[in-house]
């Protein structure tokens, strides 16, 4: 095994204050300029295709083939500029014989590479030539550090996430996180974190990406916080509110270059004034200083780039995520000195914010056209396109150029989109676009003429779509040798589309075993799992889809069904909760959790759910949930934890009055008062608000037996909770108790006046009418003892 020896040069974070001394070898300064040799290229290809052993001796002369064959790669489909591009393809062509085909070698789970990827085989041979770097310096965290780099741009040329890339990411961010301290260089240190942060978002695991995110702000002793100053939003705006903004607390001064240190020669592109008649151009805070951006170096401004990338995904799409998200955006946006890279993801995610509001929508589209125009132009060098590029989420051309037809398609400029579409060959759109103009036969044409020039899998699935055809599907899964998880996941979709569930099912279970990151898939197999009552189906794919997707309250919701139906309420309950923290303004979900916290014993969760449901819902009342939850409080049921439910009396109390309010003529909510009632005179003041609410809502109740009874029962309650009160009373409520017992008796009288009216001699009701009458004469006597 060789030592690492590899300088930390060989990361290429392309900084200004790196100087010719710097350079210990005139291929590392010749690989920091980027200036390339044609003929260095054509030579590192013909050399690999010659298959030649390679001794200890090659390793860095590979290592820095490969990172020249990656950062061209990145140039020529993610940064820009392309002015080389045609002299990369005509070296390809014509080193490379007509079989070798990169774009087969490069597919992974059976996810064919973007079409609009130009030149593969520089990307393949850089991952191979790595290959052989890591296996004679397995433990080379530089080299390791570049196969991560790898591996995201893999990814990010791939349409869908994959299993096998995402194993790989991990056990590379596994290695290389306990390797950080090895760097001794907090700037390194810092950008390596960044990276392992970003790889794990791309995969869409955010919780492991917040856990770096914090070990990083830990090191750095940083605090990002959003906090509320006044400020003003528009020009007429008259009163200062809260507005948010970002603080960023450094408690130790960090050793790292300033961003003009950095990043100074390069020549940020602005964002686009607003010129609207209302709004201003950005908050304007009371406190003159709070107007003031902090200059942020450009790892830091890299650091808060990376957290807004994490809120972004790990909190459900809504207007109050969005307010969280614009301090950070802001922040960075009106930065003077910082990477060009981390100025362009800042401006592609305020383009995602503005396109959302009607006064903003126009810039967002013309900000998005000079992204674009940034990309494909020359103005800056490849160093400054680079320049903490890895680290900031650097997207693909094509990815951009999509976003900015999503942004034509919203404003109605479908014809616009449609030409962007088939320029980057984005089908799915293509067809959308064309339905959406009523020509989906045309989509049909421009496929099928795609598909004479070149097959691939997602055209033949592609036309399926077009055409309702499902022969399409299987001649895309013969097409594929029987390795493409797409073919199946089109021809699933088929039919989950005719709701023919039976059908789709084998069809999702074997796209997902192939490639087993479609978060889309997993979700249409839990759906149809349910449909087709297969419960146990249903619970492994919702609970695959969460760790997925965790935001998605409807599959929560669906796993929760599926586990009950399974008679596992307790994990039901634990995955409502989760649902919950997706959507808080969902009534369902609440109702959902509120009933399985019901069943589960869960009682406080329940009360919650409850208080919840009455502010979502106009006159919400469950007399049934209150009757389980308030009966298992008054008995001191223990709950779902073994805790006294005692501590829950105050609480359900508070709801109960609330609900007595609203539901003033509901006799049993003054019945379920009455339970929890302090002392025999509120008990019994409760009870005779439930017997007039009973006797006025059913006049008729001395007629039929069981409300005859119901009623007899409860006068002959609150008689005896009245005369109760007359031993246990404070001094000043004398009066109330004497009012209590006159109420009572004129409640036992005409109760029993109209019992013996209308009573049929129901067997069952003449001991309760017996010992009512008992209690009246007591009345009768105690009321004129206590009035002598």
């Amino acid at each position: 095994m060789l030592k690492d020896d590899f300088s930390p040069l060989y990361l290429c974070n392309f900084n200004d204050n790196s100087t010719e001394n710097d350079f210990p070898k005139t291929e590392l300064k010749e690989l920091w300029s980027c200036k390339w040799d044609f003929q260095k290229f054509e030579k590192i290809l013909q050399n690999f295709l010659k298959s030649n052993d390679n001794t200890e001796d090659d390793v860095h002369e590979e290592f820095l083939s490969s990172i020249s064959l990656i950062l061209a790669f990145v140039q020529n489909n993610f940064t820009g500029s392309f002015e080389n591009l045609e002299k990369f393809k005509e070296i390809t062509k014509k080193t490379f014989p007509n079989d070798f085909e990169a774009v087969k070698k490069l597919m992974v789970n059976g996810e064919e590479i973007n079409p609009n990827v130009q030149i593969p085989e520089f990307l393949y041979i850089a991952e191979e030539l790595l290959k052989n770097v890591l296996e004679k310096c397995p433990n080379s965290v530089i080299a390791n550090w570049w196969k991560l780099r790898v591996i995201c741009v893999h990814q990010n040329i791939l349409d869908d996430l994959t299993s096998d890339l995402y194993e790989d990411l991990k056990k590379t961010c596994e290695f290389l996180l306990t390797q950080v301290k090895t760097l001794n260089d907090i700037e390194l240190e810092s950008l390596l974190y960044l990276e392992i942060a970003y790889g794990y978002l791309l995969f869409h695991r955010t919780q492991k990406c917040e856990e770096v995110l914090n070990t990083l702000c830990s090191m750095l002793e940083v605090e990002l916080n959003v906090e509320g100053l006044l400020g003003l939003r528009t020009k007429f705006q008259q009163k200062a509110l809260p507005q948010l903004c970002l603080k960023v607390k450094q408690n130790k001064e960090l050793k790292v270059p300033t961003s003009s240190t950095s990043n100074g020669s390069t020549n940020l592109p602005k964002l686009l004034k607003l010129d609207d008649d209302t709004r201003l151009e950005k908050i304007r805070f009371l406190n003159v200083e709070d107007n003031n951006v902090m200059s942020l170096p450009s790892i830091l401004q890299a650091v808060v780039l990376a957290k807004v990338k994490h809120v972004k995904r790990s909190q459900p799409t809504d207007r109050l995520a969005e307010e969280e998200i614009e301090p950070y955006i802001n922040t960075l946006l009106y930065q003077d000195h910082g990477p060009l890279a981390v100025r362009l993801a800042t401006l592609l995610l305020n383009i995602s914010q503005e396109c959302k509001q009607n006064r903003t929508v126009e810039r967002s589209l013309k900000q998005c056209e000079e992204v674009v125009n940034v990309i494909n132009g020359s103005a800056f060098t490849l160093p400054q396109r680079l320049s903490y590029g890895f680290a900031s989420f650097i997207l693909p051309k094509w990815e951009v150029q999509k976003q900015l037809g999503e942004l034509m398609v919203s404003l109605g400029m479908t014809k616009s989109a449609l030409d962007l579409y088939l320029q980057i060959q984005a089908w799915e759109e293509v067809i959308k676009c064309y339905t959406k103009l009523d020509l989906r036969h045309k989509a049909a044409e421009i496929v099928r003429q795609e598909l004479e020039k070149k097959p691939t899998v997602l055209l033949y699935c592609l036309l399926g779509d077009a055409t309702d055809d499902v022969k399409c599907y299987e001649t895309a899964w013969e097409f594929s040798k029987h390795t493409s998880a797409k073919a199946q996941a089109h021809w699933g979709s088929y039919f989950f589309a005719r709701k023919e569930y039976d059908k789709a099912l084998p069809h999702f279970e074997k796209s997902v075993e192939i490639n087993s990151l479609q978060e889309r898939i997993w979700l249409r197999l839990g759906y149809s799992a349910i449909s087709l009552e297969k419960w146990e189906i249903a619970v492994h794919a919702y609970i695959t889809y969460t760790h997925l997707e965790p935001l998605g309250y409807e599959s929560w919701n669906n796993l929760a069904k599926a586990l009950i139906k399974l008679g596992d309420k307790k994990r039901a309950h634990r995955v409502l909760g989760e649902s919950l923290k997706c959507n808080y303004q969902n009534w369902k979900v609440w109702e959902n959790f509120m009933l399985v916290s019901v069943d589960t014993g869960n009682f406080e969760d329940a009360i919650n759910s409850y208080n919840r449901l009455s502010e979502l819902k106009d006159r919400f009342l469950d007399l049934e949930v209150l009757s389980i939850v308030i009966t298992a409080i008054s008995k001191d049921t223990p709950d779902a934890q073994g805790r006294s439910t005692q501590r829950l009396v105050k609480k359900a109390n508070t709801l109960l009055g609330h609900q007595c309010v609203k539901h003033g003529a509901e006799a049993r909510l003054w019945e379920l008062s009455a339970l929890l009632a302090a002392t025999p005179l509120n008990k019994a003041q409760k009870l005779q608000r439930a017997y007039r609410a009973y006797t006025q809502k059913e006049l008729a109740w001395a007629s039929k037996q069981p409300s005859s009874m119901k009623v007899l029962q409860l006068c002959k309650d609150l008689s005896e909770y009245s005369l109760e009160a007359v031993n246990n009373h404070e001094d000043s409520e004398k009066t109330s108790v004497n009012s209590q017992l006159s109420s009572a008796r004129l409640s036992a009288q005409a109760c029993i006046r109209a019992v013996e009216k209308d009573m049929e001699k129901w067997d069952e009701n003449e001991k309760v009418l017996a010992e009512l009458k008992e209690l009246l004469e007591k009345l009768t006597e105690t009321l004129k003892e206590r009035m002598k």
